[in-house]
């Protein structure tokens, strides 16, 4: 079966900018990228922006939905596996952002005073906690390997951690203190968009802010800027999505425009020649900081939608980069097709602000809801009831509220495996009787002729105890000579002295 990608969704509480059709729960909604239908909902949740995220199942493990709850200091927590809350953990504080590693193994959050707290998943062990900035954070967010990770602050700075520094710093003075930092925009940060090629190996990460900028940043130390996209004049953005190959990039603003930036250009060619896909260069210099200056949107919102004061709230591309989804503030989200830009379809499942919009594959051990209504790969719970015996719902401890003082003894992780008995004791019992056949000697066949056989074991111990019992004798006859030799000596040392 075809992998099946899905739309991930979530709203806000606010009523105030929410449409006037009729109000529903706030809920994370599961819809099927190519036909539009609902697969799961994870109901009673409303969260802030970037305030959500996700882990997918992977090593016999399942994954699940992380969101803090809108105006208070509790994460909701759900597995793919159930379609009620798995369980609730308190936070420290409010927090004003929060993110999880791609790796499934960290959570992060940041607070409104520019405190962030780093835990390890498993244990529930508050691992770091530190001031990071001095104004209130907007965004946290892991690089695709899980190895560095990403604050943007209303204080104009995007500060870079080592997590492995967090984790376990050389220095205890120094903890917290950032790989590198960003500086400089003129105005509040919103967030950052990352690439898959972004990581502790190097990459290009993109940070937007207040200022009407988008600027591009080499990840390689010493994070030297390489180039300034400059908005239109009043122009505020708020969301940006990056090609997973780095391409290009869309930028939408408060205002209501979504703008496409070209990382590459065509080549300047002879009239005479034929312009191929081939025939591309880098427009970006990253020797030369060169500001360029963006002009003419590829979608607006119309006069009448403006009217009604429908902003665009989020923004994210298709894992193929075959489509852009949009989420306004009146709940709605549309889809277009890439790259002709065109509308295809609405999805109306939220009723308020649309605070987070993402992509991915479908988990393995999803569970149907009862109330979807198709989508390709949807399948009933019969299907894949295999898949939910193989994956374990994943364990999660409460978080820390303070820092431990000695983590190693207070670190304990539990691990929940899987119960499907059929798998563990047919297919795996079968792996290891093969290898214990592999590490078990060979027999040692008689050989012979005629029905005289001769044990070839037999000899060779008999042939052993004969060479055991004459090295037995030498080593006798060799103490005795030493033994010899010795009196010898003592006796001569003797005669002299007495003469």
């Amino acid at each position: 079966m075809a992998p099946q990608e899905l739309i991930l969704s979530a709203c806000s509480s606010d009523p105030s900018s929410s449409s006037s059709r009729q109000q529903s729960t706030p809920s994370i909604h599961l819809h099927d990228l190519l036909t539009s239908g609902s697969v799961q909902s994870f109901k009673n949740s409303a969260s802030s922006l970037n305030s959500l995220g996700y882990v997918q199942s992977q090593n016999g493990q399942g994954g699940g939905l992380f969101a803090v709850q809108e105006g208070k200091a509790i994460l909701n927590v759900w597995a793919w596996q159930k379609d009620q809350m798995h369980t609730k953990i308190h936070l420290p504080e409010k927090m004003s952002c929060f993110s999880v590693s791609p790796n499934g193994l960290w959570a992060v959050a940041g607070s409104p005073n520019g405190q962030i707290y780093l835990w390890e998943i498993a244990s529930g062990l508050l691992l770091s906690s530190f001031t990071a900035h001095y104004r209130s954070l907007t965004s946290l967010t892991f690089t695709p390997d899980s190895q560095i990770l990403i604050s943007t602050s209303l204080d104009s700075s995007t500060h870079i951690f080592l997590v492995s520094r967090l984790i376990d710093p050389e220095d205890p003075a120094t903890a917290g203190k950032p790989y590198g930092s960003l500086t400089d925009h003129t105005l509040a940060v919103r967030g950052v968009g990352l690439g898959k090629m972004a990581g502790s190996m190097g990459g290009r990460i993109w940070t937007f802010s207040d200022d009407g900028t988008v600027k591009m940043w080499s990840l390689h130390p010493p994070f030297t800027l390489i180039s300034t996209f400059t908005l239109p004049s009043g122009s505020s953005p708020n969301n940006i999505s990056i090609d997973p190959m780095e391409r290009f990039f869309y930028v939408s603003t408060i205002q209501g425009e979504v703008y496409y930036i070209p990382l590459f250009r065509r080549k300047n060619l002879n009239s005479n020649l034929t312009e191929t896909n081939d025939s591309y260069e880098s427009s970006i210099n990253e020797s030369s900081l060169i500001s360029n200056k963006i002009e003419g949107s590829v979608i607006s919102i119309n006069e009448k939608e403006k009217d009604k004061k429908i902003k665009i709230t989020s923004m994210t591309l298709s894992i193929s980069s075959t489509n852009l989804i949009l989420g306004f503030s009146n709940g709605q989200i549309n889809l277009y097709s890439l790259p002709s830009h065109q509308h295809l379809r609405t999805l109306s499942s939220h009723s308020n602000s649309i605070t987070h919009l993402s992509t991915l594959l479908k988990p393995l051990d999803l569970i149907k809801s009862n109330n979807s209504n198709g989508g390709a790969g949807g399948g009933g719970n019969n299907g894949n009831g295999k898949l939910l015996e193989e994956y374990s719902i994943f364990e999660i401890k409460s978080f820390e509220r303070i820092k431990s003082q000695n983590v190693k003894l207070n670190h304990n992780i539990t691990i929940k495996l899987s119960q499907n008995t059929n798998y563990n004791n047919t297919l795996s019992t079968n792996l290891l009787l093969n290898k214990l056949d592999e590490l078990r000697p060979k027999s040692i066949k008689s050989i012979g002729s005629n029905g005289n056989t001769q044990n070839i074991e037999q000899n060779q111990l008999e042939a052993l105890l004969e060479e055991n019992k004459r090295l037995r004798t030498s080593l006798e006859k060799a103490s005795k000579i030493n033994e010899k030799m010795w009196n010898g000596i003592i006796d001569m040392k003797l005669d002299n002295g007495e003469s």
